[in-house]
């Protein structure tokens, strides 16, 4: 922790009280506390009274947002400069832009020179430095190098090098005079007389990000399922917003110069890490932007840093679904195990949806004869436009088992031919429907095909099978393969 020596604070805004006291300014070498000072910005023009307060947040699926920060100063007649410090740690330096109604911007700077801990003690090599090594009393010396693994000092007749890990603090005399810790923007303006200047700072941060989250209740008798489309929203940065507009983009923008977007699943790992997560029933308002999906927060929000929060994209939907049992396997593979349970909807008019269905996280539940749910696996969902077919993994099957033998192989040198054993035992008390998929490279034919098969593609086949409750299903088949 920091160790303050003379210094005191007088009020929430964490000022200093008097200019004339010395200060020792220690760290710890874990950074588990930095001091943070609330600077109000004194303009040449008079006091910048914006904050992130009514802001507009457009959320891409990308970790990054575009922010429109409303702002507005007293300005007077002629040349003059006006600040803002109240931005995100994650902004990209340069995307900020002012409009400002009836000024001329002159120029604009970004002023990124923030108080770090780190840079301060790399600054005071070769001064005297005081040491708490932990269980140890205090000691000084000259400070020889500062690492984010250690530090090494010279005492009288040694140089020691210690392990920031065992470093209660390290203390060196210093007087810090107005330290920044935040970045400032700063403007030159012009205008023809004085006035109250309003407009809109706009700028690009990361540090945010959006992604769908469904829960999918699924009744077994009926096949039909209640399926809940809901937004979880992460503010990953250091900045509270309060009374925010918010509005959520579907579709990954390409952003020159920039990074792929990061996949679903990174990105739900590491939302996973945000503080705590209110829920809120608002549902968004859908509209189109270009090629993309809008959906707008009918009510403003509160959003601290590291906060997350849920809200309903679209109110409930009672759909329909069908549960296909899959056995996937190719060429003279061998095994036997569990069939994998895939769940497939419509989102179409008739099965009540034919709604953009953003890319997410659908967790499965299933509905028990009590009136209870239960969770029964999770998939990620790619964006399903109006009229196409979800597809959903749910995990495997215990009462559903396959097994495929290679009976015979034979191998020439312009060809290869193999016989292949499928069975597919339902111990489960209902019908199911089962597909069996087999994935053939090159120039093949079958032959002896004891079930129907279907040819998906030129390396794939199928067999669609329905297996009454109890029964076991046999499939036999030969595939022949030639080449020049």
């Amino acid at each position: 922790m920091f160790k303050d020596k003379g210094m005191q604070r007088t009020n929430p805004n964490l000022e200093w009280r008097t200019k004339q006291q010395r200060r020792i300014v220690t760290a710890t070498c874990s950074f588990a506390f930095l001091v943070k000072l609330v600077l109000f910005t004194v303009l040449a023009a008079g006091i910048g009274w914006s904050q992130s307060v009514n802001a507009t947040m457009t959320l891409y699926k990308d970790g990054f947002a575009l922010l429109k920060q409303p702002v507005a100063w007293r300005v007077p007649a002629g040349k003059s400069t006006v600040k803002y410090n109240r931005l995100p740690a994650g902004l990209f330096v340069d995307s900020p832009f002012l409009n400002l109604k009836g000024t001329r911007i002159l120029s604009q700077r970004l002023d990124n020179n923030v108080f770090s801990g780190d840079q301060y003690f790399k600054g005071k090599l070769g001064e005297v430095v005081e040491v708490k090594i932990r269980g140890e009393k205090p000691q000084t010396g000259i400070l020889l190098d500062y690492t984010p693994a250690t530090i090494t000092i010279q005492k009288k007749n040694t140089v020691k090098n210690i392990l920031r890990e065992r470093i209660d603090y390290i203390a060196v005399k210093d007087e810090l005079k107005s330290p920044q810790f935040a970045p400032v923007l700063m403007w030159k303006i012009s205008s023809s007389k004085a006035r109250k200047a309003k407009g809109e700072l706009i700028y690009l941060s990361g540090g945010f990000d959006w992604n769908a989250v469904y829960r999918m209740i699924l009744d077994a008798p009926s096949r039909t399922a209640e399926l809940i489309p809901e937004a979880y929203i992460a503010n990953k940065s250091n900045l509270d917003f309060s009374d925010l507009k918010l509005q959520l983009v579907e579709g990954n923008l390409r952003r020159a110069g920039r990074r792929p977007a990061v996949s679903p699943v990174e990105r739900y790992m590491s939302r996973m890490k945000v503080g705590e997560t209110e829920t809120a029933a608002q549902v968004p308002i859908r509209e189109v932007l270009g090629d993309y999906h809008i959906y707008s927060l009918a009510e403003r929000v509160s959003l601290k840093a590291n906060e997350s929060m849920t809200v309903r994209l679209y109110e409930p939907r009672k759909i329909t679904y069908e549960k296909t049992y899959l056995f996937e396997n190719s060429e003279r593979s061998q095994r036997e195990e569990p069939l994998v349970v895939e769940i497939k909807f419509a989102n179409t008019e008739e099965n009540n949806l034919n709604i953009p269905l953003p890319g997410g996280k659908v967790e499965l539940y299933q509905s028990t004869k009590d009136g209870t749910i239960e969770f029964s696996g999770e998939d990620l969902l790619k964006q399903i436009p109006k009229g196409e077919t979800a597809i959903l993994i749910a995990g495997r099957a215990f009462d559903v088992i396959g097994k495929r033998k290679v009976i015979n192989y034979d191998r020439l040198r312009k060809s290869e031919e193999a016989s292949i054993e499928i069975t597919v035992k339902n111990t489960k008390d209902e019908e199911i429907q089962v597909r069996v998929i087999e994935h053939i490279s090159g120039d093949w034919v079958i032959r002896d095909a004891s079930t129907m098969y279907i040819k998906e593609d030129a390396s794939t086949i199928y067999y669609p099978l329905t297996i009454p409750a109890g029964e076991t299903q046999l499939i036999t088949y030969t595939y022949r393969k030639q080449w020049d």
